[in-house]
């Protein structure tokens, strides 16, 4: 049987807002006909949620497992996603690539491949015995402290820009040896020909490696290894490429994965046509959500249903499919859309099942009192054993 899991956050709308789900997905809803909805509970962290504590690691539901089983910083994610296995009891970073003027960090628009190879093969003078930098790609890279100590402040890069770096550099425990490879970084990049080049253009410059995120990496369940099954693993997220990894699973192409209205259908609908065990990661309505636009969410759902579900279900009429749509509300790792619903919907449909249920799949299946309830992470890990 082949088994996909579709994660999709903050589809549902709370009541006082437009349904991004009621009468624009007709093949969803034929599925759902024959299939069992549940509601399915906030993830943690969500002030309504009574689940469980708070987790550094959301990413953790989507694999399957529990949130609070789980605590890893944004480092030891970031750095296990660029393939590196670092020695034990390193500290990790997430490693920022950003741009610095008259004491001021900025955000760089572009990564020309050809200025980032230049200048990764610099960066490679900032590696000490103790400090080493893992390429990436584009602003994401990582860095490793070997023997170094989690006991010191960092900032998030997304919380510097346009500010003084000053009042957000390193504290703590190892803060002259980070804060001189901040400072090594602007002086050794600020002077490279591309960098004269693009100031020449009115660009800014790319000269600043900021690292933030710290932490060690932690053991993490080999799922691969319990189920006896590889799972691939489809989104776009660094975070969750990196956690994939750790659990034993595999990660697709993010690159390939594309952002918002650009979202890959057709290549997550090749993923699960082609991987006997498929976890996707579609995170639009999130995007849209954020920033209040509603006629993407609206065309974004037709075209979810046109270019995903009409297909899935064409190929549950031809081959045994166990689908999993999941979803979910509250916290995710990012911010709550105000006009998204806390709570969620799970379907299980099986192809070689039938069950008929008058329940939609949409908000009105929130007030049914008789629907059963489950939460995120269960609802994956049940969609990839194939039962409900």
């Amino acid at each position: 049987m082949r088994k996909a899991v579709l994660i999709i956050p903050h589809w549902l709308s709370t009541p006082e807002e437009q349904s991004f789900l009621r009468g624009r997905t007709p093949a969803l809803q034929s599925m759902a006909e024959t299939g069992e909805i549940r509601k399915c509970a906030p993830m943690p962290e969500d002030p309504e949620s009574e689940i469980g504590p708070a987790s550094l690691t959301p990413e953790a539901a989507w694999l399957g497992m529990a949130p609070s089983s789980l605590q890893m910083q944004d480092g030891p994610l970031t750095v296990s996603s660029l393939g590196a296995d670092p020695p034990a009891k390193s500290v990790h970073f997430h490693l920022n690539l950003l741009s610095w003027e008259d004491g001021v960090a900025k955000s760089v628009k572009r990564y020309p491949p050809e200025d980032l190879r230049e200048l990764l093969e610099v960066s490679k003078k900032l590696n000490t015995r103790l400090l080493t930098i893992v390429d990436g790609e584009g602003p994401d890279h990582g860095l490793v402290w070997e023997d170094g100590s989690i006991e010191l402040g960092t900032h998030p890069a997304r919380k510097i820009i346009g500010k003084d770096i000053k009042d957000f550099l390193p504290e703590g425990d190892g803060e002259k040896l980070l804060r001189r490879f901040i400072d090594d970084s602007i002086n050794l990049l600020s002077g490279l020909e591309f960098n004269k080049r693009r100031l020449d253009e009115g660009l800014e410059p790319i000269n600043l490696w900021w690292p933030w995120g710290q932490g060690f990496r932690v053991p993490v369940r080999n799922l691969a290894l319990k189920r006896g099954e590889v799972t691939w693993v489809q989104s776009r997220s660094l975070r969750l490429q990196g956690l994939t990894r750790l659990a034993g699973y595999r990660h697709t192409d993010r690159n390939a994965f594309g952002y918002a209205t650009k979202t890959n259908l057709e290549g997550i609908l090749k993923g699960i046509e082609t991987y006997e065990s498929t976890i996707s990661y579609l995170d639009a309505f999130s995007v849209f959500r954020a920033h209040s636009r509603w006629e993407e969410c609206d065309w974004f759902a037709g075209e979810l249903d046109r270019r995903l579900f009409a297909p899935l279900r064409a190929l549950s009429s031809k081959e045994k499919l166990d689908l999993t749509v999941i979803a979910c509300g509250g916290w995710t790792g990012e911010p709550i859309p105000e006009s998204a619903s806390r709570q969620g919907l799970v379907l299980s449909y099986q192809s070689e099942k039938s069950r008929q249920d008058s329940v939609p799949f949409d908000e009105r299946a929130l007030e049914e009192r008789t629907l059963g309830s489950t939460n995120v992470w269960e609802g994956v890990a049940q969609g990839l054993v194939g039962n409900f």
